[in-house]
């Protein structure tokens, strides 16, 4: 008899999560802590870049919208992945991924979330950016 194998989609990483729209960041917020990841939302993501700025380490992850006030989610990538090359960072957008790569100039995200998306597209996202993470760690240590 075959065995099923997956990926548990639960974590106990800390997530900065930046989205201008309340509902989004409320429910995405709730959806994480359900999945047990200790989130610190945002809606102003001027907010959320002082916050990544003065403690970088203190998070594992960022998922940022895209199109926001104030500085856009192409900006926050480029800042948060210049204090920090390491930290996975996811990028939602509406827009097609191929507009995204065009627009973004500086540092990629290391993946595009496309909305509206499921919650298993996004656990499985979270979960194996955060493996390949801790991968990377394990190896540059060793």
């Amino acid at each position: 008899m075959a065995t099923l194998s997956f990926t548990p989609l639960n974590g106990n990483e800390s997530v900065l999560l930046i989205d201008d729209e309340k509902p989004i960041l409320s429910m995405v917020t709730q959806l994480l802590k359900r999945f047990g990841y200790h989130v610190i939302p945002y809606d102003k993501s001027a907010d959320a870049l002082s916050c990544f700025e003065s403690s970088p380490d203190e998070f594992d992850l960022v998922i940022t919208d895209l199109t926001m006030p104030e500085i856009n989610g192409d900006e926050i990538v480029a800042r948060i992945k210049s204090i920090r090359k390491d930290i996975p960072v996811i990028l939602c957008t509406g827009s097609s991924e191929k507009m995204v790569d065009t627009k973004i100039n500086g540092p990629k995200p290391d993946k595009v979330l496309m909305k509206p998306s499921g919650k298993d597209e996004l656990l499985n996202m979270i979960r194996m950016l955060l493996d390949e993470s801790k991968q990377s760690k394990t190896e540059r240590k060793e």
